[in-house]
């Protein structure tokens, strides 16, 4: 019994070890909470890219860092018993498909949590068994879910420093069970910032010289921006509602890019894209008018939508569709080329395109100096409902004048000059009709001042209309063209001089969007970083198959141009002595390659030794891993191979170069011979 006794106390003891082996040392320590980081770092992105709401990853990351509290203190990941999280881990199964049917209403949000679970799970379940290698396949798939959904250039560096950290527990992982299966505990690991740095800078040279060869593939995961902006204001709602209090939020984000050469900016400045038609009075709200989609004709490509007159030039536009698919156009276009079949729609002289695919276009267009309709068009009056107030005014501003165009200049004049511009209308502190705002308050933001000379336009029996879009913009010096935002919205007015749309905007000159003047040095970072945006946009997210054939096209006429000098060179009468000097150079270089290669590294003349006395190093093996064979098999070698590997991990990995050193090896490897 006793005997029995004495036989069972080692196997108790062993079992203790083993469960102490489990709780973070201070060995282990750095490499767990570096696993932590990671698969937490994995989650961050989608925090902005509203893939699945803000909570689940919330929650994610606390569980994470409560566990990562823990491990830096030298205690075990428990923060929730594993009995509990088995129990949880079980009842999850039937919680995805409550998930995916009822709460997210997406499988691909119902995954996304799942592999959260999976991911906070993990760290607790490593302290019975070894699942580092599933931990690092969590992360990536965390991983994935983030830059799946991820347009913006800053996912980049993301991406960086995501793949630098997965080598690194790569690495160690491989080192874990080099040292598992060799049973060498002592086996010193090796640095591995260095070659993780390598991996990835490799990997984007590679990835960026593949990148205009690979197929192009739509992302089945972006989120497109579509629908209505109904919350906007500033012409960019379906309607300008005037019960309702308006209010301006600024947004930098970038609705266009227009790009005019020099011949074109004096014609065609200040820039203003047209987008929706409000022509339509009821009840104190402005509505477009609603017609059916009528596709236009096009040929080679191009849709003409107007009829030329004067002065005509050619732009350049990238835009991002805010409103479904619609076009917002420069003012003066008459032909648009490169978006494929166009309609026009849903209101009149407003044009949508049948974009299959993608929330970024982009096409040329061709500007005049005056537009007319294609086709006769049957225009009235609005129906705003002229009051006698309202009569009388209109008539008083007017004067004599009888011409339409100059009634309208003379309106344009009284409103720019006689009413106060508010840049947000929340800080007036109430509603107002139009007549209120043309009677009695006498300032207002764009949408009350288009409003106000469409009102004054009708009692003098005019067609006018208010427009909404964008306006200005601003010139980017490096690159050329114009930007575009969100807080450049704006209201204009468009008169019927009887022939075509006359364009008049009431609202004071100086206080219309673009109007504000930042500092030379702000300009310039703003003009590089949207610059850096746009290449990102238009080059990577955006770059498709035709992209790719142009790029063809312009490698293959370079290339027969190439070809078609070479041949004329070579016709001249130095070229065959030139040949014969540029052959020697290629032989001479290839014999200097030859030789380097026949010269080979320490590494392989140290394993070829080792191989030769039975010990095959592996890539996965170091030399001093090699070496504790080596021990155990042929001592006395081992003895006197020692000091030759010590000088090449000294040369390898040591910070202090060493003149000689790497001489002293190839001897010494030499003698032994």
């Amino acid at each position: 019994m006793t005997a029995l006794t004495e036989n069972r106390q080692p196997i108790t003891d062993n079992r203790l070890a083993q469960s102490d082996s489990r709780l973070p040392t201070p060995d282990t320590r750095f490499t767990d909470l570096e696993l932590l980081f990671l698969t937490m770092f994995a989650a961050v992105p989608l925090y902005v890219t509203q893939a699945i709401s803000v909570m689940p990853v919330l929650a994610f990351h606390a569980m994470l860092l409560a566990i990562a509290v823990r491990v830096a203190l030298g205690k075990g990941p428990e923060v929730v018993p594993p009995m509990v999280m088995r129990v949880l881990a079980i009842a999850y199964v039937p919680f995805y498909i409550v998930d995916a049917a009822m709460i997210s209403r997406s499988a691909i949000a119902a995954s996304t949590h799942l592999i959260l679970f999976i991911a906070a799970y993990q760290p607790i379940e490593s302290v019975r068994t070894r699942n580092a290698a599933q931990r690092l396949l969590t992360a990536s798939l965390i991983f994935t879910a983030s830059v799946a959904t991820s347009t913006h250039i800053a996912i980049l560096p993301f991406v960086i420093l995501f793949g630098f950290f997965l080598l690194r527990q790569l690495m160690h992982l491989s080192h874990e069970e080099t040292v598992r299966m060799t049973d060498e505990r002592s086996a010193h690991e090796p640095p591995s910032g260095r070659a993780a740095s390598f991996y990835v800078f490799g990997a984007l040279l590679i990835g960026a010289f593949l990148f205009p060869l690979l197929p192009r593939v739509r992302n089945p995961l972006l989120p497109g921006m579509s629908g209505s902006l109904s919350n906007a204001s500033t012409g960019l709602s379906d309607s300008i509602n005037l019960n309702e209090p308006r209010s301006i939020s600024s947004d930098a984000s970038v609705v266009s890019r227009v790009w005019m050469g020099p011949e074109t900016i004096p014609f065609f400045t200040p820039l203003r894209l047209k987008g929706t038609i409000y022509e339509r009075f009821t009840n104190n709200t402005w509505l477009q008018g609603r017609r059916d989609f009528i596709p236009l004709d096009s040929s080679d490509g191009r849709t003409v939508i107007a009829r030329p007159a004067g002065l005509t030039r050619t732009a350049s536009v990238q835009q991002r569709f805010t409103i479904g698919s619609r076009l917002f156009l420069p003012v003066g276009t008459y032909e648009v080329s490169g978006t494929g079949q166009i309609a026009e729609g849903p209101t009149r002289d407003i044009y949508t395109v049948w974009q299959s695919h993608g929330n970024t276009i982009t096409y040329d267009v061709a500007l005049a100096h005056e537009t007319a309709p294609r086709r006769r068009q049957k225009v009235t009056v609005s129906n705003y409902p002229v009051t006698p107030p309202v009569q009388a005014m209109a008539r008083q501003i007017a004067g004599n004048e009888t011409d339409p165009m100059k009634q309208a200049a003379a309106i344009e004049r009284y409103l720019a000059t006689r009413f106060r511009y508010v840049p947000d209308p929340a800080t007036i502190g109430h509603t107002m009709t139009v007549d209120q705002f043309l009677l009695q308050e006498h300032r207002g933001h764009c949408e009350y001042f288009a409003a106000g000379m469409v009102a004054l336009m009708t009692a003098l029996n005019t067609p006018a209309r208010i427009v909404g879009g964008f306006y200005g913009g601003t010139l980017n010096p490096i690159t050329g063209y114009f930007i575009v935002r969100n807080e450049d919205a704006h209201a204009w007015v468009e008169v019927w001089d009887g022939r075509a749309w006359q364009t008049f905007d009431p609202t004071p000159a100086s206080l219309r969007p673009g109007t504000a003047h930042d500092g030379l040095l702000h300009a310039y970072a703003s003009a590089l970083a949207d610059w850096v945006n746009y290449f990102w946009d238009r080059h990577i997210l955006t770059y498709g198959l035709g992209d790719q054939l142009a790029l063809a096209i312009d490698l293959f006429d370079r290339l027969r141009l190439a070809v078609a000098a070479s041949t004329l060179a070579l016709r001249s009468p130095g070229a065959r002595t030139f040949g014969l000097l540029m052959a020697a150079l290629l032989i001479s270089g290839a014999g200097v390659v030859l030789l380097a290669r026949r010269r080979r590294s320490l590494f392989d003349l140290l394993a070829l030794h080792l191989a030769r006395l039975g010990i095959e190093v592996g890539p996965a093996m170091t030399m001093e891993e090699a070496l504790s064979q080596l021990h155990r098999m042929h001592p006395a070698a081992a003895l006197e191979l020692a000091p030759l590997i010590a000088l090449y991990e000294a040369e390898r990995f040591s910070r202090m170069a060493e003149k000689g050193r790497a001489g002293r090896i190839r001897k010494g490897l030499a003698e032994m011979r």
